[in-house]
């Protein structure tokens, strides 16, 4: 009988954890696993580009500087972005989100805003992500020491590491035009 326990425990532990296709043949995620929602483009314009400007701005607007009320807009785009969490601890967030960006991005399943599925495998698209992860822990450590020379370091390699995909994927040309959204996601040769 103990065995048989054993033995019935451990069939019911394997497929709880596995992702074997539903009924219907449909295949449901396992409870807890990463979900992809969106597309390519819908992450970098969600997350991305929004903290990639907040490190941007920050290499021209002190974080630290709080706003002048006297003058609408002014003060820097991590205390306008990032009411409660302003500042340096808005440039602080935006480096960490950046790196996890590089996470979501890689997620297998997603796709580009085409359709077509992100080229995870291509070296290319690696070394981006390679390259995203450093300038965000580069961003990080410029924030935290609240060094404005060392955010613009950090910009210049979050501007390369976004360089190193787009120059490939997304600013795709076709007769000297652009090709459209249709071409992404197609490494140029």
């Amino acid at each position: 009988m103990r065995v048989l326990t054993v033995a019935a425990l451990s069939l019911l532990a394997v497929s709880c954890s596995s992702n074997a296709p539903a009924p219907g043949g449909t295949t449901t995620p396992a409870p807890g696993a990463p979900q992809v929602k969106g597309t390519l483009n819908q992450v970098m314009r969600g997350i991305l580009f929004p903290n990639s400007n907040i490190i941007f701005d920050a290499q021209t607007n002190d974080p630290g500087k709080p706003p002048d009320p006297k003058e609408k807009g002014s003060g820097s785009a991590s205390a306008l972005y990032a009411t409660t969490y302003g500042g340096w601890e808005a440039v602080e967030n935006a480096s960490i989100a950046l790196g996890e960006a590089a996470n979501l991005v890689q997620l297998p399943g997603r796709s580009c805003a085409n359709g077509k599925p992100v080229p995870l495998n291509d070296p290319t698209f690696q070394k981006g992500l390679a390259a995203l992860r450093e300038a965000s822990g580069v961003a990080y450590k410029a924030a935290q020491a609240k060094n404005m020379d060392q955010v613009l370091d950090a910009a210049d390699k979050v501007t390369m590491a976004c360089s190193t995909c787009h120059d490939v994927y997304r600013d795709v040309q076709v007769n000297g035009k652009p090709a459209g959204i249709e071409a992404r996601c197609n490494p140029k040769g």
